[in-house]
């Protein structure tokens, strides 16, 4: 296999390390725009699997030649903005693709990639990714589907100096996106219809949420539903489902008096010696400054799904759970782990030939596929990931 890897950063440079720890794996190209991010990546690495090409992905030109050498799959570990374009690309190149999402706009490149059959399959990450693949999973289960709920957060570690600091929270992925995920309003399932639902206040918001030691007691808000999950499945049946997002308990409360400080305005300009600057683009500095975790300061992950519906005439839920936990010996946060180990694995899965269907291919259809899906997740065990499956008739 030659898979091509865009994006070096937090969640892409842990992706090239997974692939090329595999076997069946021949050879990685990483590409990044940043040289001496590049360079950081491969060096430490120290492989000859591995060779690092300097690459702007907005040059479409020189994206394309550089697809078009032979690879089997391009794994997209770049910002979700560039996903369309990057696919694009690859389904002009006719190469398959992987990428962690969310992007819904891929979906709309559904008839160019059947046209060039290839597969593309947005959003294996951890949320998006393991978790639509755990619904799918649990919906194929089941006879009928009534409900979907998830819950999934990275937060620090417990009595670290993340845990203690003043948002009890620090970036182990995206900041700004970070931030969008506390502002505005989200869109979820509630008695067959969609509603739009305040994310950090309203019914339900913040929920009390406990997880087994060393987790405990968390707080979780809405941030959306897996409403493409539902369509692509075909799923007529759900009458509700949402996703949340888990903090530790007191963080909704801290970032609804710095929204209602203003400080997450976009439509707003300040003038600070000479400089025009909207308080988000302060906040997004400020925090790329000081939110950022140092080595050997734990993060943790937890998720947590639940599809319940029909099945043999009993309702039956069936719940999935896991938690991970960073990694000191390899300096790896447990949200690197759980973002780039699944576009790793489905990467191979589509080179190997596991997965055959051509078009945009929703990930929850890996879960669908019970054979793929338990194959999925016999990977992700491997890796230390290990999901727990409760069944229960309620």
């Amino acid at each position: 296999m030659r898979i091509l890897v865009l994006g070096v950063g937090k969640q892409g440079s842990v992706l090239v390390r997974d692939l090329i720890e595999s076997d069946e794996v021949s050879e990685v190209v990483a590409g990044d725009r940043d040289i001496e991010r590049l360079k950081q990546c491969v060096d430490k690495l120290e492989s000859e699997k591995v060779r690092a090409e300097q690459i702007d992905v907005t040059d479409h030109a020189k994206l394309v030649r550089l697809m078009r050498r032979r690879f089997d799959v391009v794994a997209n570990a770049l910002l979700w903005k560039y996903s369309v374009d990057v696919a694009k690309a690859a389904i002009e190149v006719g190469v398959n693709y992987v990428d962690l999402g969310p992007s819904p706009n891929v979906f709309e490149l559904d008839e160019a990639a059947k046209a060039a059959e290839v597969t593309v399959i947005p959003s294996c990450g951890l949320d998006p990714g393991i978790d639509i693949i755990l619904e799918g999973y649990g919906a194929k289960k089941l006879d009928t589907v009534e409900r979907i709920h998830m819950w999934c957060g990275g937060i620090p570690q417990k009595n670290t100096p993340a845990y203690n600091s003043p948002l009890r929270y620090k970036i182990s992925w995206w900041w700004e996106g970070a931030i969008s995920t506390y502002c505005g309003t989200a869109k979820i399932l509630r008695d067959g219809k969609i509603v739009e639902v305040e994310k950090l206040s309203g019914p339900g918001n913040p929920e009390i949420i406990t997880f087994t030691e060393p987790v405990g007691e968390c707080e979780a808000f809405y941030v959306g539903a897996p409403l493409l999950l539902i369509e692509h499945l075909g799923l007529k049946n759900v009458k509700e489902a949402w996703s949340k997002t888990v903090r530790w308990p007191g963080h909704c409360d801290i970032w609804r008096k710095l929204i209602d400080f203003g400080l997450t305005r976009t439509d707003l300009r300040l003038k600070i010696k000479g400089c025009e600057v909207t308080p988000r683009e302060f906040l997004v500095e400020l925090g790329e400054k000081t939110l950022q975790y140092e080595k050997g300061e734990g993060d943790l992950v937890v998720q947590r799904v639940h599809v319940l519906g029909q099945k043999n005439g009993e309702r039956t839920l069936y719940a999935y759970e896991f938690m991970d936990f960073y990694d000191e010996e390899n300096d790896t946060t447990a949200m690197a782990r759980t973002t780039a180990y699944p576009c790793s694995i489905v990467a191979q899965m589509i080179a190997r030939g596991d997965i055959k269907e051509k078009g945009v291919v929703h990930a929850g259809k890996i879960g669908w596929n019970i054979q793929l899906a338990e194959n999925f997740f016999s990977e992700l065990a491997k890796r230390g990931i290990h999901i727990k499956e409760t069944v229960t008739v309620v």
